[in-house]
């Protein structure tokens, strides 16, 4: 699944309240990630990560997706 761009400022890492505010979260991890230039294994497992979250975020399951959130933020520090 293709992450979709809802905009570019940092990653508030606050539970989304909307599907915008989770798919920009989303956006937000994908582009830190980017930044941090990581080994493949780990930039596919943020990749599996990020497409698991933005099917809650689509279901508008947020605490869910605050999960794979909070996984995606640790695996990129």
């Amino acid at each position: 699944a293709a992450v979709v761009a809802f905009g570019t400022s940092g990653a508030a890492l606050a539970e989304p309240g909307s599907a915008d505010d989770c798919f920009k979260m989303s956006m937000d991890l994908f582009k830190s990630a980017d930044a941090k230039q990581l080994p493949d294994a780990d930039r596919s497992k943020v990749e599996e990560l990020l497409e698991k979250m933005e099917t809650h975020c689509d279901a508008k399951q947020f605490t869910q997706a605050q999960g794979f959130a909070d996984n995606v933020k640790a695996l990129i520090k």
